[in-house]
């Protein structure tokens, strides 16, 4: 009975470890199935600590051919290449008929409103628009004898402390407008200059006066009204002094040294070879029209006035100020 019990646990102990080893070999032909070789892999050493590894596999990858990566990336290069041209010929489309019709290339990107007035006088560079004076105009880069322009220099590209724009009564009879304190607290004050680009800046008025263009007729000076540039702080603080009391009326206290302005000026009759000037402050949104303007009653005429209304010159010992530019 005892030899019959000794067999029977023989035969249990070799059936659990066949299991085990079919087990073991079943597990590994699992893990190798998908890898094409396994790399032999060193015996850590005793002084490393073994990676938490228990196989490293690599596979191999097929490379793309290079043709194909060529024949894609001048696949896109042409994509590009056509989405730019179409964009570029949209946006340039309108020109077109314009140069067809003057025979002259355009500045990239000048508005189309702007295309005529350019193909007639390429010295063209803006519109001026004054509402008060139902008026609207170009404005050209050089003196010309008909159409307004910037003076000393100025460009509508530039934007300078100070630019300053001739024009003459015929295009906008500015001082029929604001020549005294009622006429301008019932002005809309507005003056508004677009670039041949579109683009625009609103200003606003805020004082008017007369000045003289022959020096003779102020002692040898004749002020310096259309400025140019940008001035230092001491000189802008002598000019704001200057043109306040020169003004026809008080609508402002002060003026803004950080700020922009635009000078328009026009042929008078009020004396011969006298001008009429407006200082225009620049202002970004809605404009707010000053309606509590009063006469200045002490307006800084040129000399000549003062002669010829047989009255004293107040300011006869004023300094002949002269603009200093940074």
């Amino acid at each position: 009975m005892k030899e019959f019990d000794d067999k029977l646990d023989k035969a249990l102990k070799d059936a659990e470890l066949d299991d085990i080893l079919d087990s073991i070999k079943n597990e590994n032909a699992k893990k190798t199935q998908n890898v094409s070789y396994i790399d032999e892999i060193e015996p850590a050493k005793k002084s490393e600590p073994c990676e938490d590894k228990t196989e490293k596999t690599l596979t191999k990858k097929k490379k793309p051919p290079i043709k194909a990566i060529v024949i894609v990336c001048v696949a896109v290069l042409a994509v590009i290449g056509i989405v730019f041209g179409v964009i570029q010929y949209t946006s340039t489309a309108y020109l077109k008929p314009y140069k067809e019709k003057y025979g002259i290339d355009f500045p990239k990107g000048i508005a189309e409103d702007f295309c005529d007035a350019y193909g007639e006088n390429q010295r063209v560079v803006g519109k001026l628009e004054i509402p008060d004076s139902n008026a609207e105009f170009f404005v050209s880069s050089e003196k010309d004898s008909l159409s307004p322009h910037f003076e000393n220099g100025s460009r509508a590209n530039e934007t300078p402390q100070f630019r300053s724009i001739t024009i003459y009564s015929k295009n906008a009879d500015i001082e029929s407008v604001y020549s005294t304190a009622e006429k301008y607290n019932n002005a809309k004050q507005e003056v508004t200059f677009t670039d041949i680009y579109g683009n625009s800046v609103k200003y606003q008025v805020v004082c008017a006066y007369y000045v003289n263009t022959n020096p003779n007729d102020d002692n040898g000076y004749a002020f310096p009204y259309n400025l140019s540039g940008t001035l230092t702080e001491d000189s802008f603080d002598d000019f704001e002094d200057r043109v306040l009391t020169r003004s026809l009326f008080d609508a402002v206290e002060n003026l803004s040294y950080t700020s922009q302005y635009l000078t328009i000026s026009a042929d008078s009759d009020f004396m011969e070879q006298f001008r009429f000037v407006i200082l225009c402050e620049r202002v970004d949104g809605k404009i707010a029209p000053i309606t509590d303007a009063v006469p200045n009653e002490k307006v800084h005429y040129p000399q000549i006035w003062y002669d010829e209304n047989n009255e004293h010159n107040p300011y006869w010992l004023s300094s002949k100020w002269q603009p200093t530019y940074e």
